[in-house]
């Protein structure tokens, strides 16, 4: 089985490593000041990617190289506001399932800004997926969300902006020298904004060396690095069908660690919203097949 599917398998295990991601940053944000753990995280990752890039960057035009920053200015406000919504919450299921919305605001994003019409298939998962936004906010008896997935919901509009823009540029830009750049752009916006107005401990325990480690070489490098190798593997269509599942894990993970309570409206809102992503998703399967 493993032999006959290897992408799908490494994919399946890159949406768990994804989810494992949001609580290797929670926890090294325990003392990490929060912009500035984003900063370092990107920073020695922008590092560890440039070898690689080098000859790639040098060959990219002065507009080329505007657009990948820009691209990446777009991505500092996504994981800034990512970042927020960690610190400000503690129902990571709830908030990894309003953060995934961002595939269907997607299109309504590229619609506005490139006049890219949704497909039919979108007309019919958005109201699921809205039905589901509604039965997160009744949760709790009453129309209500938390700072933390208020956050979270926003985060979710930067990113399907960050996911447009950068999908219109990778046509004209390599991937690995976009990547690079946008990730340098997030470690230096970061790393700046912290060193003017965040404060640093005197001294870090040694966990959270171990977490941020596993933030920075899981969640990120190694993340990357697997999600390519097994795309390579896998027809595109199978893959974003896969990476649907992060926010499931990331339900199960914090259930588990910070014993969110999962009421029946708020698994039943879960629930549309991931069968609102598998609607707007399975006609590309089946049309790749």
């Amino acid at each position: 089985m493993r032999q006959k599917y290897p992408g799908e398998w490494i994919l399946f295990l890159v949406s768990m490593i994804a989810a494992s991601g949001w609580f290797f940053s929670k926890f090294a944000m325990e003392e990490f000041p929060p912009i500035g753990f984003m900063g370092a995280r990107f920073t020695l990752g922008f590092c560890l990617f440039l070898p690689f890039a080098y000859s790639q960057l040098k060959q990219l035009s002065r507009s080329q190289i505007i657009q990948a920053c820009l691209v990446g200015i777009c991505y500092t406000v996504n994981i800034s506001l990512w970042t927020l919504g960690l610190i400000y919450s503690q129902h990571l299921g709830e908030g990894a399932f309003l953060f995934s919305l961002s595939m269907l605001i997607a299109p309504l994003v590229s619609w506005l800004f490139f006049k890219d019409k949704p497909q039919k298939i979108f007309w019919v998962s958005l109201p699921i997926a809205i039905l589901g936004l509604t039965l997160l906010a009744f949760g709790r008896g009453q129309l209500y969300f938390s700072l933390g997935s208020l956050i979270f919901l926003v985060s979710s509009i930067a990113a399907a902006i960050y996911f447009v823009l950068n999908n219109h540029f990778a046509q004209n830009i390599p991937v690995l020298s976009l990547t690079t750049l946008q990730v340098g752009v997030v470690g230096i916006c970061c790393s700046l904004y912290s060193y003017f107005f965040e404060n640093y401990p005197p001294t870090f325990s040694p966990s959270i060396w171990g977490w941020f480690l596993a933030s920075l070489l899981l969640a990120t490098n190694g993340r990357i690095l697997l999600q390519t190798l097994g795309q390579k593997h896998c027809q595109v269509s199978t893959a974003a069908l896969i990476m649907v599942l992060e926010p499931v894990w990331t339900c199960i993970l914090s259930m588990l660690i910070f014993n969110e309570i999962m009421t029946w409206v708020k698994g039943m809102g879960c629930f549309c919203i991931l069968l609102a992503l598998l609607i707007y998703r399975l006609p590309r399967l089946r049309s790749s097949k």
